[in-house]
């Protein structure tokens, strides 16, 4: 089970998820490191963890339209492979992320303008093209006419359908609980339409239970973050997930 670290930057730096309430999101607190920049934050979560797998989330791109490419670079030359979100609408802006030499782009429900691009990207990308599939409470996390009135089952399977190969489920309304991911009949789904595609997990995943139920509903990996700030997934924790 691949152990991928979720990173949220806004304002250039490392914040605090809680529930996909943006405007709340404080800087992090973590046990981990004092750093809340970036670069040395994720550096030093490596030294004291070994993860080199971060999944980030670029809020002042997502937002603004601001993307923080000074640090994708400076990342890539560290080997770091990064999962990158920066708010990507269409195929453009996807091939231009992958122009950057990022591990893989992610192509989010919250900002993709339609199944179409979704389909372009996966053709063009192959499995370097991560869909989000974001939620709020279970609703697709949407302003797109043709997806808001659809159920997160329907948006999957179109987003199977169109060629991808690299799903991450997520609910934001679950993000810093620590209280489960409560995806896991989502993930079992999209396991059952394909033995081949890579699931990513996360959202609210405060314990190895909550891992180990991912993992029996058939996700390969867990995108993960304040239960590696606060202590709960140390280095050996991550050691027995990685071997699941």
């Amino acid at each position: 089970m691949r152990v991928i670290a979720a990173i949220d930057i806004l304002n250039g730096q490392v914040v605090r998820g809680l529930s996909g309430i943006r405007e709340s999101y404080k800087p992090l607190i973590s046990k981990v490191t004092k750093a809340i920049a970036p670069f040395e934050l994720i550096m030093e979560m490596r030294e004291a963890l070994g993860i080199t797998d971060f999944y980030i989330a670029d809020l002042d791109a997502i937002l603004a339209g601001q993307k923080n490419e000074r640090l994708y670079s400076s990342l890539v030359k560290e080997g770091i492979k990064i999962y990158l979100d920066a708010g990507s609408k269409n195929c453009a802006d996807l091939q231009y992320l992958m122009s950057l030499n990022v591990f893989k782009v992610v192509a989010g429900l919250e900002t993709i303008e339609s199944i179409r691009e979704l389909k372009f990207a996966a053709q063009m990308l192959g499995s370097r093209l991560v869909f989000s599939l974001d939620m709020k409470e279970g609703v697709p996390f949407t302003t797109r006419e043709e997806l808001v009135l659809k159920s997160p089952q329907s948006i999957m399977m179109e987003a199977i359908n169109a060629g991808v190969d690299h799903l991450f489920i997520l609910d934001l309304a679950k993000v810093g609980t620590g209280r489960g991911t409560f995806t896991d009949s989502l993930v079992a789904k999209a396991r059952g339409q394909s033995e081949e595609i890579f699931i990513m997990a996360g959202g609210g995943i405060g314990s190895f239970q909550d891992v180990t139920s991912l993992k029996t509903s058939g996700a390969n990996a867990v995108v993960v973050s304040s239960a590696l700030h606060d202590g709960t997934f140390d280095r050996e924790t991550l050691k027995l997930i990685s071997a699941l």
